[in-house]
């Protein structure tokens, strides 16, 4: 059994996942994988032949190459389609279950019931923002990232509960609790939870 819990940038899906392995659940996030992926030569290598200019040394530079893709829809494509393939297949690898998995969105390949739930973590625009800037970034560098990703709108389609993160930590931890809970008893049971937005 998997449960993706997705979401665009500084939605607050981490904390989601990080409630998720608190409570126990077999955990993974898509980030970390690709983050592991950057560190290993053969995939640097891969890297070097779609964008030449950030692989130094057999190193990938991350900003550089955050700077193209988050700048260039054809280029973040280009990205998604050689990082994607190899994180599902880390994922396939994982065999405990439930497993409950972090994506910031679902790849085509996920469409035909590679999770058996999703969970939209849905987070208002000048939230996310903020939470960018505290990292770090420029409001042109947030909004570039916000604007590249799959729009809320689209991720809230396909997901069988919304967890709406307007409030303080506290209360997105006791909805991610109760959301996990229910979702992972549910499809234990083998019940449809296909309609249980809100």
């Amino acid at each position: 059994m998997r449960i993706a819990i997705v979401g665009g940038i500084g939605s607050g899906k981490s904390e989601v996942l990080k409630t998720a392995r608190q409570m126990g659940f077999a955990c993974l996030s898509a980030d970390e994988i690709n983050s592991e992926l950057l560190e290993t030569p053969e995939y640097a290598v891969k890297v070097s032949e779609i964008f030449p200019s950030v692989v130094k040394d057999g190193k990938v530079d991350r900003f550089a190459l955050a700077q193209i893709v988050f700048s260039d829809g054809e280029a973040l494509r280009k990205l998604n389609a050689l990082a994607h393939p190899r994180i599902l297949k880390r994922i396939e690898c994982e065999k405990a279950s439930p497993l409950i998995v972090e994506m910031p969105l679902l790849p085509k390949e996920c469409e035909n019931g590679f999770f058996e739930a999703t969970v939209f973590v849905d987070t208002p625009f000048l939230t996310r923002l903020k939470r960018l800037r505290k990292r770090g970034m420029t409001v042109r560098q947030a909004m570039a990232r916000i604007r590249a990703q799959v729009k809320p709108v689209v991720l809230g389609k396909s997901a069988a509960v919304v967890i709406k993160n307007s409030g303080s930590l506290q209360s997105l931890k006791r909805r991610a609790t109760q959301v996990l809970k229910e979702l992972t008893d549910g499809l234990s049971a083998g019940l449809d939870v296909g309609d249980r937005k809100r």
